[in-house]
């Protein structure tokens, strides 16, 4: 999960997981952000609500570790990490943490049993996108979300379908590449919607 501000701050290569989106987060440092990479899965942690609990302690930390004031946030994920930043979102202000203006969930893996999500505020900007191909989350996450988020009238808010193409298959593992069809599908949307967050 990669939630971002401005300047740069990279994240710790110890963490197991970075490796897989450094050419992401690559992109976005050189972009003028910067990424908080939260450990909230270490291999040894329970699954479930004990995972938000992760969460919230490495945001904790990790915001602040940055100067203040802090500039607009985009939270962005992919697969349980997109999960995770709903619940970052609709969490953040009872957190006491900077509330997202925008939330990109990347192939949502569905919703957290024992969790609290409150209603997401209907400021924040949402891009919900599943795969086509994707058998590993499918569409199941993306659906519970999209229903959780039908009660803010009036928000902005997409649920995409990437389709696959030649070359290009839209499976659960494809936001991990950075080829240019995969470029263009993920890393593109989470673009604008960093662009649009440093307009407000």
């Amino acid at each position: 999960m990669f939630l971002h501000g401005w300047k740069v701050a990279p994240p710790s290569p110890s963490y197991p997981w970075v490796g897989q989106f450094k050419p992401w987060i690559d992109h976005l440092v050189a972009r003028g952000s910067t990424v908080v990479f939260p450990a909230y899965q270490t291999g040894t942690d329970a699954q479930g609500s004990a995972r938000v609990t992760s969460l919230r302690r490495g945001l904790d930390e990790g915001f602040a570790r940055l100067p203040k004031p802090i500039p607009p946030v985009v939270a962005a994920g992919y697969s349980y990490g997109a999960s995770l930043a709903f619940y970052y979102a609709a969490n953040a202000r009872a957190w006491r943490l900077p509330e997202p203006v925008a939330v990109d969930a990347v192939f949502p893996a569905g919703m957290i049993p024992g969790a609290a999500l409150p209603q997401l505020a209907r400021r924040a900007q949402v891009l919900i996108e599943v795969g086509d191909q994707d058998t590993v989350a499918g569409r199941g996450g993306a659906d519970e979300f999209w229903s959780w988020l039908s009660g803010r009238h009036g928000a902005r808010q997409r649920l995409v379908v990437v389709r696959s193409s030649a070359g290009f298959a839209a499976v659960h593992a494809a936001p991990k590449l950075s080829t240019l069809p995969a470029r263009r599908a993920f890393w593109a949307p989470l673009d604008g919607l960093v662009a649009d967050a440093r307009r407000r």
